[in-house]
């Protein structure tokens, strides 16, 4: 039931002894509990980082897996604790606040790792239409709020259930979405990123042009091709068809080396958008300035040249061109609920991400990718174009169904159709309600807890 899982409704019954345990035993046994569960659920949900680390860097840095699923662990724990201590009695109802918290915090800085939050465990359900409400904190929300009722088995639970019961009635009873009505191709390259090293930049292009004009696009059509696709600046006499609109990944090499994505018409550059966030110690390597020598050492045991990383974006906006205004979520960024609502919010009408999966091989890391980008599209209401370097290329519209897919691994064109969308979600009108009421809910609640806890103190 991990997700991205269609038996994702079924979380809130081992979240639930979870609570129950954390709540009741003694703080030590509380505090080991839900280490090791955390650590688990985390272990379980991302044991195909072993597997893609090693096959792309080395063996070796599959050791650093257990580190992470420690520390996601534990960071579950340290919001267990705190919790405990400040809810009291009432721990049980606030652990579903406090965890929505935590999910909102793992979107936040440099480090930031938001893979696996809460609410994507009903991602594949018809409850997660409610994310235009609240995006997924509020699927989280009923996660764990269904968990503290399984714990509880109290009257407060049938509350719970009537949340429920309302949620999936709105998600199975809204209409279908139109067919698209704007064509797009989408062009699946799938090249070994091995091969990119030794590939040089008039190749690369060619390789993306042929692909593309053999589809034979017309006038009109958004051609988007993947994450890193090609390096940048475009060699001397190589331009893309002057009668589309090409958004293409490209790597920007120099002093200020980024992961950028360009809207190109002919040779002409019409937008650009630096990826933001970027993947820790993938992309970028936090300390390296600081402690080169330390990383120069890592790099040597794990037997890889010393390793460079990348600037981040400063901003983001929407990419103009006509009647689009393309919000771009390189790659990572599709798990980033904050910058697809900051994208939607600036004017963006249409979502595509171009990515490069290829390091993930065949494991089921890419699908989870994929899986967890498509809740954007519900929280926006907003059609989601993905290109992937080997996959996962498709479309998907606003109610998070895919309607056109191809085959990972094999180079190809998606002929596909999007339409754009304007106005807005509750969720993006109002960003980050539930994080925001949550927290302010448990900051109250805490207060009075201490106030009635000192009120109610036995005098000497």
């Amino acid at each position: 039931m991990y997700p991205p899982s269609a038996l994702g409704w079924l979380a809130p019954v081992p979240l639930g002894l979870l609570f129950r345990a954390a709540a009741d035993s003694a703080p030590r046994r509380a505090f080991g509990i839900t280490w090791i569960t955390a650590a688990a659920m985390f272990g379980v949900m991302l044991s195909w980082l072993p597997q893609s680390l090693g096959a792309t860097l080395g063996w070796g840095v599959s050791l650093l897996f257990p580190l992470l699923a420690g520390l996601l662990g534990l960071g579950c724990t340290v919001v267990v604790a705190v919790t405990r201590w400040a809810a009291g009695r009432w721990t049980l109802w606030a652990l579903p606040l406090a965890w929505v918290l935590l999910d909102a915090l793992r979107e936040e800085g440099p480090l930031a790792f938001p893979w696996g939050g809460l609410g994507y465990f009903l991602s594949e359900t018809p409850l997660v239409q409610v994310a235009e409400w609240g995006g997924v904190s509020l699927l989280g929300l009923l996660v764990g709020a269904a968990a503290s009722a399984v714990a509880a088995g109290s009257w407060p639970g049938l509350w719970v259930a009537l949340l429920w019961v309302g949620a999936l009635a709105f998600g199975l009873t809204r209409p279908p979405e139109g067919p698209g009505t704007r064509p797009a191709l989408l062009v699946q390259g799938a090249v070994d990123p091995r091969a990119k090293v030794q590939a040089d930049a008039e190749q690369e292009w060619r390789r993306y042009l042929s692909l593309t004009r053999a589809a034979g696009v017309t006038a009109g059509t958004l051609v988007v091709w993947p994450e890193g696709a090609v390096p940048w600046p475009p060699p001397v006499g190589v331009r893309v068809p002057a009668e589309t609109a090409v958004l293409l990944g490209a790597s920007v090499g120099g002093a200020v080396p980024r992961n950028s994505a360009f809207l190109m018409q002919g040779d002409a550059v019409m937008g650009r958008q630096d990826k933001v966030h970027l993947v820790p110690f993938g992309e970028f390597f936090p300390g390296q300035a600081r402690w080169p020598g330390v990383y120069r050492t890592v790099f040597r045991s794990l037997r890889l040249p010393v390793l460079v990383g990348r600037v981040p974006g400063e901003a983001v906006g929407p990419v103009e061109l006509g009647g689009f205004r393309v919000g771009v979520l390189i790659c990572y960024e599709s798990v980033f609920a904050s910058q697809a609502r900051a994208l939607v919010g600036q004017g963006a009408n249409v979502l595509v991400t171009p990515s490069n999966d290829a390091w993930f091989g065949g494991s089921r890391g890419a699908e989870q990718h994929f899986r967890m980008g498509r809740v954007r599209a519900v929280e926006t209401r907003r059609w989601w174009v993905r290109v992937g370097n080997d996959g996962i290329t498709a479309v998907v519209d606003p109610q998070g169904l895919v309607r056109a897919r191809l085959p990972r691994f094999v180079p190809g064109t998606l002929p596909v159709a999007f339409s754009v969308r304007e106005g807005v979600t509750l969720n993006v009108r109002w960003p980050g309600w539930v994080a925001w009421a949550s927290a302010i809910v448990l900051l109250i609640s805490g207060f009075y807890m201490r106030i009635v806890a000192h009120m109610f103190k036995p005098k000497r």
